[in-house]
């Protein structure tokens, strides 16, 4: 099957936008494809240059739509593909890391002042990270505390002021971090600090929000998870089931090629039967990943007392036709696709394309974004 973003219009190839050296692209590796966007700052605005996506199934001897391991050479040979055919011309790069290639917890530390906090904490960090603390880079945020925490409507104290902190500790294995950096010089590229996919996406879609969200990353490989409340994300789970179990269940059902299985499920979606009842194969996979991320939901609302008000879907799982809906019905709150485009410049006759596309794009563009951000 062919790559459905491969004739995306690509801004640079169509003359839209003049060469500028202040250009960043931003970098997301999926388990099923890569994805790039290039954009610049001009007058405090981000300006989209071009965009583009590239199935890595075909880097790995595998089909379009396959969860693959690429090495770092065919991955580097990829970004080059991909990078000619998006017409990107910027060496500078923001690249994400994948959410299964780290270890994300919060912690709570019983102090106040920054610098004893900042002391603790990879003292406290040996009892959560799952591996040795000289084999990983560690990096924690002490998160605010809400303004309406311990008040009343009229801002009256309800409770002692609490005596510690919130943590959120990250921590990435070293040897990801290298492969990382070899796949950026065997591409010839300049990059900043990596980041995790799911900063980068929250910073894509999420805007001032007064209650909590939940972000449904639909990959092919995993789904991802992710609660933000005040801004910061406060959960993150990965659910071990993806976009490809869905094609690697009717492929199965209906004894048909992966390809063939995969074509199937972009056609017919969840909104009709095709060659078969496509509903009834796929459902016992989303009733196992909207189940899971249920219980995050709950878990949630249940220890901070706080109601996650929508669900915001990206990836390139959640284009699936119909999804939307059932997620609605499963969750039963607000339910609405990432729309990242919204965040940069771009010509007003691609809209609907950019909007359409927008989940498969949330931590390219974050990604970017984070980088400009920077210049500022």
């Amino acid at each position: 099957m062919q790559n459905p973003f491969s004739k995306m219009p690509s801004f640079r190839s169509l003359g839209l936008f003049q060469k500028q050296s202040k250009s960043v692209v931003g970098i997301d590796i999926g388990a099923s494809s890569v994805k790039v966007v290039q954009v610049r700052r001009d007058q405090g605005k981000a300006v989209l240059e071009t965009y583009g996506e590239l199935a890595l199934g075909p880097y790995a001897g595998a089909e379009i739509g396959q969860a693959v391991q690429v090495p770092t050479a065919k991955l580097a040979e990829a970004l080059t593909d991909l990078f000619r055919e998006s017409s990107v011309n910027t060496k500078r790069a923001a690249l994400s890391i994948p959410l299964r290639s780290s270890f994300i917890t919060l912690i709570e530390i019983p102090a106040t002042e920054e610098n004893l906090v900042n002391q603790m904490v990879p003292i406290e960090a040996r009892k959560y990270v799952p591996v040795p603390i000289a084999e990983v880079a560690l990096d924690w945020w002490i998160l605010p505390k809400p303004e309406t925490e311990g008040a009343t409507d009229s801002g009256e104290s309800t409770a002692a002021p609490s005596k510690g902190v919130e943590v959120l500790l990250v921590a990435i294995h070293n040897s990801v971090l290298s492969q990382y950096q070899e796949l950026v010089t065997k591409s010839e590229l300049t990059s900043g600090p990596f980041e995790i996919e799911m900063f980068s996406a929250v910073r894509a879609i999420v805007g001032h929000e007064l209650l909590p969200v939940m972000v449904l990353d639909c990959g092919a490989g995993t789904t991802k998870v992710s609660i933000v409340d005040f801004g910061v994300v406060k959960v993150s789970q990965t659910i071990s089931r993806g976009a490809q179990d869905m094609t690697l269940a009717l492929s199965k059902s209906m004894q048909i090629p992966f390809a063939k299985a995969e074509e199937i499920k972009r056609q017919v979606g969840l909104i009709g039967t095709g060659d078969g009842d496509v509903v009834s194969i796929v459902n016992p996979i989303l009733e196992y990943i909207f189940f899971e991320a249920n219980q995050v939901l709950v878990n949630y609302q249940k220890k901070y007392r706080r109601s996650v008000a929508k669900v915001i879907l990206i990836g390139s799982g959640s284009l699936l036709q119909g999804l939307a809906d059932i997620a609605k019905k499963s969750f039963e709150v607000e339910v609405e696709y990432g729309d990242p485009f919204q965040k940069v410049e771009a010509p007003a006759f691609l809209e609907g394309v950019l909007r359409d596309a927008g989940p498969t794009f949330a931590v390219a563009i974050g990604s970017a974004l984070r980088a400009i951000q920077e210049d500022a």
